[in-house]
């Protein structure tokens, strides 16, 4: 880490190279970073290979690591001072060692919510001990006597974290890697290739100039911290990804920013946007006010601007950050209102099936088929028009926001179907001119459809979609015989085994197929 942000060379210090550009003073949050950096050169002890700032976080590592108590760091500080020679510089207590990776530590910060996700406690909701929405209490009762928040919000503020990049020798230079990369023509390897990038960039003049000012994507999910196996917990953790950094980087585990950590132990649902405040506030000011960043690799100080050019999430994730229902026949986020899908009469579900063909090309030979899809039915319809953000913004305008109060709140519950809310991301000035808005994670989709696909087609019990049920609706809305439901001797309805179904000798086949399998390193393959 150490060697990272600083090279091999000390800060200021031009490595014989001549630069181009006028040095100046670091700023005084990156003055402090770096003055700890220098600290670190100060040895354990005299002819030690191992700097005090190195031994500190390698304790302070292992203590989260493994959750030691204080008292057993302590004693383990102890033993170490003891055993290295007396003029050495090692802490006595964990404390000293904390004290010396305290300027390394990144700024958090602890907000008290409604139990029930109304609103936070926080600006000028400091001090209020009930909700001004529900009325709830925001404390309870230890049998000490103490009081205890019931539900706790932990915000990392992005701006720091971003700061910290420039300040760092080995990749303060990388985020400028979009700019100044020669690109491939016609060929998509990083976001800046992107459409979106260049729309933004065309949209906002004053902001693309400077190739420092920082894109960001920012993703969302369900997390379970106990797995399957504890209690039925999960928190909603919101990460951000600058989009700067190469392709080899940006995607990297250590350049994902953990902003937001919802609690639960359920889902927001659409009270995510009451969560996600401090850090639109904090999205607004990047924007429009920027922060004086000192950048290590040209030795200046500049105004960094950031911007977030997309979510990306799964389909529930998805209708919780867009404000657009992904639940029942109008889930889909391009037809809108105008969906074909319908409510299977024997499954009980919505189905999809057959909205499709709408967009094929008018004259392609799918649209007239009455046996390859749907039973008796033609396509003559159009896809519907894909909306921009100031059309989309048209929608939602005049919608309730989750943080407008207890009126709000009320509206969001009785909402129908289709738009139930005017998402906190619109308070982004920028929000309503980006190309795209929202994506949806395929890897995570792909892999939720595989593993309904191998069910089916292995015929697990209980997890199969080829069911009863679904061989009576195949029977209602198409011409496949084959897959309809009989009924045997004794009056029992069964399914004939479907041409998709694998046997014992295909399966077997299968799975040595799978046990063989090699995949390259990060990747894997789990069937449950």
């Amino acid at each position: 880490m150490i060697m990272d942000a600083l090279g091999n060379d000390p800060p200021n210090m031009g490595g014989g190279e001549e630069s181009h550009f006028e040095e100046e003073k670091p700023n005084p949050q990156a003055k402090k970073f770096l003055n700890l950096l220098e600290e670190s050169k100060r040895p354990l002890y005299e002819g030690s290979s191992m700097s005090v700032l190195e031994i500190a976080s390698r304790i302070t590592s292992l203590k989260c690591e493994y959750n030691l108590p204080h008292m057993c760091v302590d004693g383990f500080a102890s033993l170490m001072n003891e055993t290295i020679p007396d003029n050495n510089n090692m802490g006595e207590a964990f404390y000293e060692v904390k004290k010396v990776v305290n300027g390394l530590e990144l700024p958090h910060e602890k907000i008290h919510a409604c139990p029930k996700g109304c609103m936070l406690f926080w600006k000028d909701d400091v001090n209020l001990s009930n909700c001004r929405v529900c009325g709830s209490e925001r404390y309870s009762k230890t049998s000490k006597g103490s009081s205890v928040p019931l539900k706790v919000l932990i915000y990392f503020p992005i701006t720091p974290r971003l700061q910290r990049l420039f300040a760092t020798k080995n990749i303060s230079a990388e985020m400028t890697w979009h700019a100044s990369n020669p690109r491939v023509a016609n060929t998509m390897a990083h976001p800046s290739d992107s459409d979106a990038w260049k729309h933004l960039d065309k949209t906002f003049p004053e902001f693309a100039p400077e190739p420092r000012n920082v894109r960001l994507g920012l993703c969302t999910d369900e997390f379970a911290p106990h797995g399957k196996f504890g209690g039925q917990y999960s928190c909603w953790p919101v990460i951000l990804t600058p989009y700067n950094l190469p392709s080899s980087m940006c995607m990297k585990r250590q350049f994902m920013f953990l902003s937001l950590l919802v609690p639960g132990p359920k889902n927001p649902k659409g009270n995510l946007d009451v969560y996600m405040k401090p850090l639109i506030e904090e999205l607004k000011q990047l924007w429009d006010v920027g922060a004086n960043t000192f950048d290590l690799s040209k030795q200046q100080n500049f105004i960094m601007r950031a911007a977030v050019l997309w979510t990306i999430s799964d389909f529930p994730a998805y209708g919780m950050l867009s404000g657009w229902s992904t639940a029942g026949k109008k889930a889909c986020p391009y037809c809108l209102e105008k969906s074909k899908a319908f409510w299977l009469d024997h499954g009980g579900k919505v189905s999809w099936f057959d909205c499709h063909r709408q967009f094929l090309d008018l004259d392609h030979p799918f649209r007239k088929s009455k046996i390859a899809i749907c039973r008796n039915k033609v396509e003559k319809g159009s896809p519907s028009h894909i909306m921009s953000g100031l059309e989309l913004w048209e929608c939602v305008k005049d919608l309730a926001k989750a943080t407008d109060g207890p009126a709000a709140l009320k509206l969001l519950k009785k909402a129908k179907k289709g738009w139930f809310k005017q998402s906190t991301l619109w308070e982004l000035p920028y929000w309503k001119h980006l190309l795209i808005r929202h994506n949806l994670d395929v890897m995570h989709i792909e892999k939720n459809f595989f593993d309904q696909l191998i069910h089916t087609v292995m015929d697990v019990k209980k997890q199969t979609c080829d069911t009863i049920s679904a061989r009576r609706d195949i029977a209602k809305y198409c011409k496949r015989p084959g897959l309809h439901v009989v009924t045997d001797e004794r009056g029992k309805k069964t399914k004939p085994k479907a041409p998709f179904s694998l046997d014992k000798s295909q399966k077997k086949v299968m799975c040595e197929w799978i046990r063989e399998l090699r995949f390259p390193d990060g990747y894997a393959l789990i069937l449950i």
